[in-house]
């Protein structure tokens, strides 16, 4: 009985530093929303959207000055001094809110997934072709004109070994391999690489 309310301890103490930051974010996002909406209410009835929206008018005009203020924020982030500023209020959000660099930090990511150029996959398990024979090894970076960087671990310790600079066409990837799997067959002497795709 004891190790169940332990365990249930835990569980809550977990859920509630998971919700917390969720919590405080949409906490944040309601009063922003709400201050957008109180101007977007003054601008629907000012064009008379209003008489032809309806009591949507407040959310679409609120949305679209939200809109209209993000995209101009960008052209005033270009400032130093407002660039200055604004890393300083992150710093003191972080201090302040409980999982807003997290957030923070996931935003960037998406943003930067969204916005940047495909790379060559890499990270894979390969073989590398090293004389007559292939060689495990870990595909690190590839470029365009045909070199490749891996590294080659040395069995069993999957951390400890030499990374190489040698050209793509010695390497065959392992598409159907995960690292993880190559990782283990090296910890355990090569154990396993034969069926490896």
């Amino acid at each position: 009985m004891k190790r169940f309310l332990l365990q249930v301890e835990r569980n809550c103490i977990s859920g509630a530093l998971v919700l917390l930051p969720l919590l405080v974010f949409f906490v944040l996002l309601e009063k922003v929303w709400k201050f957008f909406q109180n101007y977007g209410e003054k601008f629907a009835h000012l064009l008379r959207l209003d008489l032809v929206l309806g009591k949507y008018a407040t959310d679409i005009a609120g949305g679209i000055i939200l809109l209209a203020l993000i995209y101009f924020s960008g052209f005033l982030m270009r400032l130093a001094v407002l660039k200055h500023f604004t890393e300083w209020i992150d710093e003191k959000l972080m201090i302040f809110l409980p999982g807003y660099e997290k957030n923070k930090k996931e935003a960037e990511e998406k943003l930067l997934k969204r916005n940047a150029i495909p790379k060559p996959v890499t990270d894979l398990p390969i073989l590398l072709k090293n004389g007559n024979f292939w060689q495990p090894a870990h595909l690190i970076e590839e470029d365009q004109n045909g070199n490749a960087v891996v590294f080659v671990p040395n069995a069993p310790a999957k951390d400890h070994g030499q990374i190489l600079i040698v050209s793509s066409h010695d390497i065959k990837k392992l598409p159907e391999t995960t690292l993880g799997s190559l990782d283990n067959s090296i910890k355990s002497f090569g154990k396993g690489i034969l069926s490896f795709k």
